[in-house]
């Protein structure tokens, strides 16, 4: 049986009267150079609210906290973290907090009041998939889908790859496409042992009878359990529980079962409100959610400006609570496509940009208050842009703004000799090489795949590929300019959706290869894996954007569902049937 992912509210009904209670404090203090500096037209936190504030989001900085844009200073600020209290030193880089306190007129510097962390879940790992590419893993717990990322996921005291069965891990997160988890954060608590470790669920109450019901398909032993929350009601059918207790041949013996409220009661009528997530339920621009909030962008600026919104992008949302809904004024792309690995060339910790210098060529990124920056190499416990040093080895995530590249996340990592350029191609000689941001790679003797991980040969790849194309390049295991393997990339799933989150099992019997029982997947076609889908609109093949989007991988006519699924390709595209593998069709 799968377990749906209800994704937290974003406070627990527990401290719900210390966030709406809330009032204003002092202003934020200088923007520290040695953190990162804001780009020009980045646009910040929440620009000139200077007034009380409530944001929700991961932490991807510190000094005091970024969240959202916004250095809150959390010197005087009250912490909770899991229902404690706690110093601000408890705060770890990805963990998804709510923030309440003031945010001064530039909109980047506030100061917390309150930092309030709740983990969405803990238990042993039971299940590990890896992706074909091998950048996301799926990880099984307590019933629930999680994804993490290579480099998408900050991990704690274990890394994408030692992740093992039987791990206790605690993980934060953002739930996305096809009712799954994306883990921000996963923090390993040690080796599961039954009936002893700790672990916590969240659910709806189903298959009630006077001392157990069901989370999914976990059976909860509720006989003595404490109940929290609850006023004078008792346990019933549908409620929104969160579970703690231990686990013991698939029963969880419940020691706290906390009542979780709705998302009607989680601010303050004309509050300042941020929230970041994946969107989910989108109908239109009026009409989504994030993270469990409905959301009206109706009438927001976009950041970029070519940003499309769609099921599935994770974004930042600025706006102002209004009669049960987040009416939106602003909203930021939070993730991209476009990933650059390689070494550190220069730093300029002023203009607040990062150069990384490929055998071809110099790639680079500008850093917001936004960008995450994590080390992977534990050379610094909390990295900042000024500890960063020419050669330096990096991972980067970045969406395409203009003609300039903004990072999302930027990752040191142990040295490595390899290298690696995912992005839009600029243009290609057949047989012979392959353009991307402008730098130019020999394909002599490369190995080629296509977008779903299918070995094909070179003439395959190129009768195939376009200008505006997201292709990666990697140039290992030392790297000098020619590329060992090219390879189509998805323009639009982050790493794992399609394999994890939309391309499960089928239930219907419309022919097609998504799970029709996952919310926000019916807009990725069953389109031939050797192409983009999106060569109809340059705009969107030029622009990074197109991961955030839910329709910029189809035409106009494909919001017909009769129409051909391989209707954006022209006719010297279309392939010959003997030109396709079994795994292609």
């Amino acid at each position: 049986m799968k377990h749906t992912f209800i994704p937290r509210p974003l406070v627990t009904s527990s401290a719900l009267a210390l966030v709406l209670s809330a009032c204003g404090g002092g202003g934020g203090g200088d923007l520290l150079s040695a953190s990162v500096s804001v780009p020009p037209t980045s646009g910040g936190g929440i620009g000139g609210s200077g007034s009380s504030t409530t944001s929700s989001g991961s932490i991807d900085g510190f000094g005091s906290i970024f969240v959202n844009g916004v250095r809150f200073e959390t010197d005087d600020a009250e912490v909770i973290v899991n229902g404690e209290v706690r110093d601000d030193d408890a705060l770890r880089l990805g963990m998804v907090v709510l923030v309440t306190g003031e945010v001064d007129d530039s909109g980047t510097n506030g100061t917390a009041e309150r930092v309030i962390y709740d983990n969405e879940l803990k238990g042993p790992i039971s299940g590990i998939e890896v992706s074909a590419d091998g950048d996301a893993k799926l990880l099984t717990i307590l019933g629930i889908n999680v994804i993490v990322e290579r480099l998408g996921t900050v991990f704690d005291d274990v890394t994408f790859d030692t992740l093992a069965l039987d791990d206790v891990v605690e993980v934060s997160g953002f739930t996305g496409r096809g009712e799954s988890l994306r883990a921000t954060r996963v923090e390993r608590e040690g080796r599961f042992v039954a009936g002893q470790s700790q672990v916590e669920l969240r659910g709806r109450v189903t298959a009630l009878t006077e001392n157990q019901f069901m989370l999914g398909d976990v059976t909860v032993d509720a006989s003595e359990a404490a109940l929290e929350d609850f006023g004078g009601a008792t346990l019933s059918e549908g409620q929104l529980v969160e579970v703690r207790g231990t686990l013991a041949e698939g029963v969880l013996t419940a020691v706290r079962i906390e009542l979780d409220e709705g998302v009607s009661n989680r601010f303050a009528e004309g509050a300042a409100v941020q929230v970041q997530g994946a969107i989910t339920g989108y109908q239109s621009p009026a009409s989504f959610r994030v993270g469990g909030v409905d959301v009206d962008a109706s009438a927001a600026t976009l950041q970029p400006a070519g940003l499309v919104l769609g099921n599935g992008a994770v974004v930042q949302i600025n706006g102002v609570w209004e009669q049960g809904r987040l009416v939106a004024s602003r909203i930021e792309s939070r993730r991209g496509r476009i990933k650059v690995e390689g070494p550190l060339g220069a730093v300029d910790v002023d203009a607040g940009t990062l150069t990384l210098q490929l055998v071809p060529g110099s790639i680079a990124v500008t850093l917001s208050q936004s960008t995450r920056l994590d080390d992977d190499s534990d050379r610094a416990s909390i990295l900042r842009i000024g500890d960063l040093v020419p050669g330096d080895y990096l991972e980067v995530e970045a969406y395409l703004d203009g003609d300039r590249l903004v990072a999302t996340t930027v990752e040191r990592d142990d040295d490595e000799n390899e290298q690696s350029l995912q992005g839009p191609v600029d243009s290609f000689v057949a047989g012979e090489s392959i353009t991307i941001l402008g730098l130019t790679y020999s394909t002599s003797g490369a190995e080629f795949e296509g977008r779903d991980d299918v070995d094909i040969d070179a003439d395959l790849f190129f009768a195939n590929v376009q200008p505006g194309d997201l292709v990666k390049v990697s140039d290992d295991p030392v790297a000098d300019g020619i590329a060992d393997e090219v390879e189509f990339e998805d323009l639009v799933a982050l790493a794992g959706e399609r394999e994890f989150a939309c391309f499960g099992d089928d239930d219907s019997e419309d022919g097609d290869a998504t799970d029709d029982s996952s919310e926000g997947c019916d807009d990725f076609l069953d389109d031939d894996p050797l192409t983009s889908g999106d060569d109809d609109s340059d705009e969107d093949d030029l622009t990074d954007d197109d991961d955030l989007t839910d329709d910029d991988d189809v035409t106009e006519d494909d919001d017909d569902p009769d129409e051909s699924e391989d209707d954006d390709l022209t006719p010297e595209d279309e392939l010959e049937e003997d030109d396709l593998t079994e795994e292609d069709d």
